[in-house]
């Protein structure tokens, strides 16, 4: 049986067949994408935190009807309100939410690969937000029903 040989015998060497050139072999960080994709614990605290958003601008699109003109958005120190304005205001609180989940989501992935701990903490910090605004929201219009 004889072998053959795969490679033409009149091929130059590889030297002449493409100049040489620098390769980088410094390894590159991941991408913003794929860290998300591997830290679970960061998938679960900001999904809570959006869903919490989303969901408080739901809520709030389904009551808008049944809610009085006007509402008292500020309370002063002995519980009188002190600014009361359009019912439409009621949407600046998932708002400001959103703009903190955001910014917490943001600082959080620029942070995420020298302190993974100070991402958690703006992501579990996004998600505190969002309850405050259902604890604020279900006090200014006066329950969940």
């Amino acid at each position: 049986m004889s072998q053959t040989n795969p490679i033409p015998a009149n091929l130059p060497p590889p030297e002449v067949l493409a100049p040489a050139r620098a390769v980088d072999l410094t390894p590159q960080p991941p991408s913003l994408l794929s860290l998300l994709a591997h830290d679970r614990a960061l998938q679960i605290l900001l999904g809570l935190a959006l869903a919490a958003n989303l969901a408080l601008f739901a809520y709030l699109a389904i009551r808008f009807d049944a809610l009085p003109g006007l509402l008292p958005l500020h309370f002063d120190v002995s519980g009188l309100p002190d600014r009361i304005e359009a019912k439409t205001s009621i949407f600046g609180l998932p708002i400001i939410g959103l703009i903190v989940f955001s910014l917490n989501a943001i600082l959080g992935a620029l942070a995420h690969r020298q302190q993974r701990a100070a991402t958690l903490l703006l992501a579990a910090g996004a998600l505190l937000v969002q309850m405050l605004m259902w604890l604020a929201v279900t006090n200014i219009i006066g329950g969940l029903v």
